[in-house]
């Protein structure tokens, strides 16, 4: 028996305005509700709709009917939200630890438990699910290990009232985080995206950047990087813009793997960029203990670097390969659509001055979506009719999922870690093997984080990453901001990181490229975006915490230092470059990223070194290869 696909989406669609209703009532109604009510109803109502829109083996299509097993999965996820929405009251009373665990708390808990596990699969793959059924084994068979790898373990009630009826478990930071500030904003990516705010970012991107060298490639980094702001995930960026500027790209000359890569990489961008960035900033901001927009302002400089460096990459390698600026890109319909959408950007800025005002970010959001519906009737093309505003809701709940769901099951690891005291044998054992050397640290802290990214989404990879080596980083000196920033950025990166790129792999399958050679090239494009954390943990005056002096100069070497390494991945300077030049022109590059004044001196002379050399007699006059004199590589290899 299964459920009709008609019949399905309408019951997405119940769920999701149900959810909208219990999200939105605290903002709107000043009626706080328990916060284990909120959480629930966000876990249960993302954990149903997970099982009614992913099947056993991946996304179903539009439509595909549901098992009537799927069903009875998302109808007892309600029913553990319903159980445990009305123990409001009584959670917020009890002592933990102390209070009774009733029959009902271990019958319904246990069930969130399998449901969550289960969901995490099919939502965010094997990886996060596996790693939580470990976790659970240890903390039930932690005292029958042998030292050093046992610990005291729990009792089923212990455990049943940790992960259910305390803060600390599944209802702790994480989801907390999800329900509290990250649905809004998903909510609002889901308004701008209904509203034409997509196409209005890449009409703005060809205007600015269509005819520059590599245009097309350059509005790509644009768009992409605007519209990333308030969309969180890499993934759907590159299915949202990369149809349209794929497409343009091949038209003006480049590759079908260089331009998926491109649009990956920018897309993957968009997490790092404020004013929104990623869902796991917000749980980066919850986690340290500081507002959002301390984190925002910490990653302005960050994020400039970065599409700082990817915007030079591409204009390299587009004169490298004699890619000149094209008269034929859709200028006129970019500057029509411009002038009909434009006001879609006014929700943005009211969103920029509630940030920098000190509202709660569930205000924010919140003000923000509804400033989005009345703002977007000022014109006819982005009027936003009560279907779309159905639509945008069921969308923003479906997107939710894919966020609260891990964060959830992250909360049952993070629970059994510090319960267990795992955490602080985990931090001892990392800091034996980095021998107490914070560039050894760091190297792990990023190869670990890159690990889990493979196979979790952003969030996911950087809350079990931040709970693993974030405490060993702060012992070794490292604040708490930087220490998580460091992670979070990497996390970030891990999405056109082989060899499970999963940024790169959406954009090869709109592109019609390679898979592998597509992920090699995104992360070729991302290389000088990798030296970046390890410089703002040795300077925080890239995170402008520094004096005004040292954020300008600190800032500026940076600029150069990735402009330069760009410059040399891209194989075009002043002229065409060898690799020897190439070379040399990293290296220099590199050793101006680093924070240390001697390092900045060497490589300003590297630098001079190749400018003097390219500045040769016919070296400056190949500087715009025509392109009947030369080609790009072929589809098999990378940069």
């Amino acid at each position: 028996m299964t459920l009709s696909a008609r019949n399905a989406r309408f019951l997405v669609g119940l769920i999701a305005i149900a959810l909208a209703v219990v999200q939105f009532i605290p903002v709107f109604a000043s009626r706080a509700i328990y916060e284990i009510s909120l959480l629930s109803a966000h876990v249960g109502a993302t954990t149903a709709i997970a099982y009614l829109v992913v099947g056993l083996r991946g996304r179903r299509k539009e439509g595909d009917d549901v098992p009537l097993f799927d069903v009875l999965c998302a109808g007892l996820a309600l029913a553990c939200a319903s159980y445990f929405y009305m123990q409001g009251a009584r959670v917020a009373e009890r002592i933990e630890g102390v209070d009774p665990v009733y029959t009902a708390d271990y019958v319904f808990g246990i069930v969130l438990i399998l449901l969550l596990l289960e969901a995490a699969r099919r939502i965010a793959g094997t990886v996060l699910m596996s790693l939580a059924v470990l976790f659970i084994l240890y903390v039930f068979l932690g005292p029958y290990l042998p030292a050093p790898f046992d610990n005291r373990g729990l009792s089923l009630k212990r455990f049943v009232d940790l992960q259910l009826l305390s803060g600390q478990g599944i209802f702790g930071t994480p989801i907390s985080a999800s329900a509290n500030m990250v649905f809004y904003f998903v909510i609002v990516g889901a308004f701008l995206e209904r509203s034409g705010a997509g196409r209005l970012f890449v009409d703005l991107a060809y205007c600015a950047t269509g005819r520059a060298w590599g245009g097309a490639a350059k509005a790509s980094i644009v768009s992409s990087g605007l519209f990333g702001t308030v969309s969180g995930s890499a993934v759907a960026n590159v299915l949202m813009t990369g149809v349209v500027t794929i497409p343009l790209m091949r038209r003006t000359g480049f590759s079908r793997n260089f331009a998926g890569a491109v649009e990956a990489t920018a897309s993957t961008g968009g997490q790092l960029a404020p004013p929104v960035m990623g869902a796991a900033a917000f749980i980066l901001a919850d986690i340290v203990g500081v507002t959002y927009g301390t984190v925002a302002y910490a990653a302005i400089v960050p994020a400039v670097l970065f599409y700082l460096s990817l915007y030079v990459l591409v204009d390299s390698y587009s004169r490298r390969y004699g890619l000149v600026p094209t008269r034929d890109l859709p200028l006129a319909e970019s500057w029509r659509g411009l002038k009909e959408r434009w006001h879609v950007l006014l929700p943005l800025g009211l969103m920029v001055y509630l940030l920098t005002s000190q509202y709660s970010l569930m205000r924010v959001g919140a003000i923000t979506a509804v400033a989005i519906i009345i703002i977007s009737w000022l014109r006819a093309t982005t009027r936003l009719m009560p279907r779309d505003i159905y639509a945008a809701l069921v969308a923003g709940a479906r997107s939710a999922a894919e966020v609260a769901i891990p964060s959830a099951v992250a909360g049952i690891i993070v629970g059994i870690l510090v319960h267990t005291g795992m955490a602080l044998h985990l931090e001892r054992w990392l800091l034996d093997i980095a021998g107490n050397s914070l560039f050894v640290s760091l190297i792990g802290a990023m190869l670990l984080t890159l690990v889990f990214g493979m196979g979790m989404p952003t969030a996911a990879a950087y809350l079990v990453a931040a709970i693993l080596v974030g405490p060993a980083l702060q012992n070794l000196g490292v604040p708490a901001l930087e220490a998580h920033l460091f992670i979070f950025y990497f996390a970030v990166l891990s999405m056109v990181t082989p060899p499970v790129a999963l940024a790169a792999y959406a954009a090869a399958g709109v592109s019609g490229g390679s898979l592998w050679t597509t992920g090699l090239i995104a992360f070729g494009l991302a290389i000088p975006g990798f030296i970046i954390p390890f410089a703002f943990v040795a300077d925080p005056a890239l995170l402008l915490q520094g004096s005004a002096l040292d954020n300008v100069r600190t800032v500026g070497t940076a600029a150069i230092g990735v402009c330069a390494t760009a410059a040399a991945s891209g194989g075009f300077a002043l002229g065409r470059l060898s690799l020897v030049m190439r070379g040399i022109l990293f290296a220099g590059g590199v050793l101006l990223i680093v924070p240390n004044l001697t390092a900045e001196i060497i490589g300003f002379i590297l630098l001079a070194l190749v400018g003097l050399w390219q500045m040769r007699p016919g070296i400056r006059s190949r500087a715009a290869v025509p392109p009947e004199t030369t080609s790009q590589p072929s589809e098999g290899t990378a940069i």
